[in-house]
């Protein structure tokens, strides 16, 4: 007898929401970042007389780039929300889950394979696999998310959660940010190692790669795993 499997999309209603969410929380946080680095770069800049061309220089691109996050950003994130709400898809069933989303290769989990269930309420559940990156991300716009949830609750106990992943990894982008302009100025042995260790000990903890720029990146291609459908845009 072929095996029955249970089909979740997300609800079309709940997208409207979710993109005022994008637009109310996680951009400005990202502008705020990138608006106190800049001032603290300039700050350093001034105190070690730094020339007004290198400042000046620096404070255009700043703004150029700070102009491209309020304007063009957001459009480019809601065309991506948009297509992975339209396609995204969560297949469970009588012994695995099976996310299915354009762009993205699909993902299958093995009931035995999932290590950890968490759950922001009121944004998202995080299935985890026994390789930490293989996570399934369900956001609470699915439908039928009461069911979706017993369900997974009962391959694994449910860990409620407060802070939401793009806030981690908006803390750690903020951190190595203001080490790397710090030691841009820096001069003295003494303060330059310690802050190449903790810069280090930033850009490990983060799981985001070999530089602080890839936080950017990480940050924006959590829109193509939808938890922030927004934030893995998200999550």
């Amino acid at each position: 007898m072929p095996e029955i499997a249970s089909h979740y999309r997300l609800l079309a209603a709940v997208l409207p929401s979710e993109e005022k969410r994008i637009r109310t929380s996680y951009m400005p946080t990202l502008v705020l970042v990138v608006s106190a680095v800049t001032v603290v770069f300039v700050a350093l800049g001034r105190s070690k007389g730094a020339t007004p061309k290198v400042m000046i220089t620096y404070g255009l691109v700043m703004v150029a780039y700070v102009a491209y996050l309020v304007v063009w950003y957001p459009r480019r994130m809601r065309r991506r929300l948009i297509r992975c709400w339209e396609t995204y898809e969560l297949e469970i069933g009588s012994d695995y889950l099976l996310r299915r989303q354009a762009g993205i290769p699909d993902l299958r989990l093995q009931f035995d394979e999932v290590q950890v269930v968490e759950y922001v309420q009121g944004r998202y559940l995080r299935v985890v696999g026994t390789n930490g990156g293989r996570v399934i991300s369900v956001p609470e716009g699915i439908d039928q998310f009461g069911e979706v949830l017993k369900t997974i609750s009962s391959i694994c106990p449910v860990h409620i959660r407060t802070i939401e992943q793009w806030q981690k990894y908006r803390a750690f982008m903020a951190a190595g940010l203001f080490l790397f302009v710090i030691m841009l100025w820096a001069t003295s042995p003494v303060v330059v190692i310690p802050l190449s260790l903790a810069m280090g000990s930033v850009i490990v903890g983060s799981s985001f790669g070999f530089g602080v720029i890839r936080t950017f990146r990480k940050a924006r291609n959590e829109l193509r795993g939808v938890t922030g459908c927004s934030s893995r845009c998200a999550f």
